[in-house]
C-alpha cells in the first residue's frame, strides 16, 4: 500500500468504512442475482403470453398460473399492442328450480360486462378483477377462432349432467388444434365459474340453481364515413352460444366476496 492511501485510512473517521473498492464489489454481487429474477420473471411472462408448445407444456399451465395470477398477467399485446376497435361482452343465465313446485325456469340473460364499466369508469388505473369478463371473453374467443368448424359447432352442446371432461374427449377425437382445445377448457373453467357465482349472488333466493350458462358476443366499430353518423351501438353484435353448465360448488365466503362485484349497477 503506498503513502498516499495510508494516509486516507488514517484520516477517516473512526466508526466510517474507509474508501476503497468494497462498495462497488457488493454492487457486483448484487447484480448477479437481480439479473437472475428479471430473466426468470421475463422468461416465465414469455411462456404464458406464447403459444402451447411443448417446452410450455412441460413447465405446465399450473405452475405458471400460480405465479402469473394475480399481478403479473399479460396477452399477446404485450408485444403488439394495439387499441381496441371494437367491443366485447359476456352475459350469464341460470336455471332456477322453485323449492315448493319444482318447476325450473330459465332467467333473463344479465351482461355482467356492463357491471365492469361501471365499476372502472373514471378510474384511471382499475384493478385486472375489474376487467375479468372481458378477458375471459377473449381467451374463449382466441381458442374458438383456433378451432376447426367441427369443434366449434360441439361447443354449444349440454354438460351439466355429463362430466365437462367428455367434451375435450370428444374435441380432441374432431379435427383441430388440440392447443385451442385445452384453452378453452380452461376459459370454459372460469367462464362457468364466474356464471356460478353471479348466479348464487343474483338468483339464490328464489330456488335452486339447476344449471348455468354464459354467451359471449362481440361487435366492431363501424368504419369512418363522411356521410353516416353510426356509433358502436349501431353495430349489430355476433353472438357465441355455449351449452349449459354445471352449477358449481361455491362457499359462502367465495359468494359473499363476489357479492361486491355482482350487485353493482349497470349503466
Amino acid at each position: 500500500m503506498d503513502l498516499h492511501a495510508r494516509e486516507d485510512r488514517a484520516a477517516a473517521p473512526a466508526g466510517e468504512p474507509a474508501s476503497g473498492p468494497r462498495a462497488p464489489r457488493i454492487a457486483r454481487v448484487l447484480m448477479w442475482p437481480l439479473l437472475a429474477v428479471v430473466l426468470i420473471h421475463a422468461l416465465i411472462v414469455g411462456l404464458w403470453v406464447a403459444p402451447s408448445t411443448a417446452f410450455r407444456d412441460a413447465v405446465g399451465y399450473d405452475r405458471m398460473s400460480e405465479y402469473i395470477h394475480p399481478w403479473f398477467e399479460q396477452n399477446w399485446s404485450l408485444f403488439a399492442p394495439t387499441p381496441r376497435r371494437g367491443e366485447v361482452m359476456f352475459e350469464a343465465r341460470a336455471y332456477v328450480v322453485d323449492g315448493e313446485t319444482g318447476e325450473g325456469e330459465a332467467t333473463e340473460w344479465a351482461e355482467l360486462t356492463a357491471i365492469e364499466d361501471s365499476l372502472i369508469r373514471g378510474t384511471p388505473a382499475p384493478p385486472r378483477t375489474m376487467k375479468l369478463t372481458r378477458r375471459t371473453a377473449d381467451d374463449l374467443h382466441g381458442a374458438r377462432n383456433d378451432m376447426s368448424a367441427e369443434q366449434r359447432d360441439l361447443l354449444s352442446a349440454n354438460y351439466f349432467r355429463t362430466p365437462i371432461e367428455e367434451l375435450r374427449e370428444i374435441l380432441e377425437d374432431s379435427d383441430g388444434d388440440s392447443g385451442a382445445v385445452d384453452r378453452y377448457m380452461r376459459a370454459d373453467e372460469v367462464a362457468t365459474l364466474i356464471a356460478t357465482a353471479y348466479a348464487d349472488v343474483t338468483w339464490g333466493d328464489q330456488g335452486e340453481i339447476a344449471r348455468v350458462q354464459y354467451r359471449t358476443s362481440s361487435r366492431r366499430v363501424p368504419p369512418y364515413s363522411l356521410d353516416q353518423d353510426r356509433t358502436l351501438e349501431d353495430m349489430e353484435p355476433t353472438v357465441r352460444d355455449y351449452g349449459w353448465r354445471h352449477h358449481l360448488e361455491l362457499t359462502d365466503e367465495q359468494v359473499e366476496l363476489f357479492a361486491q362485484y355482482a350487485t353493482t349497477e349497470a349503466d
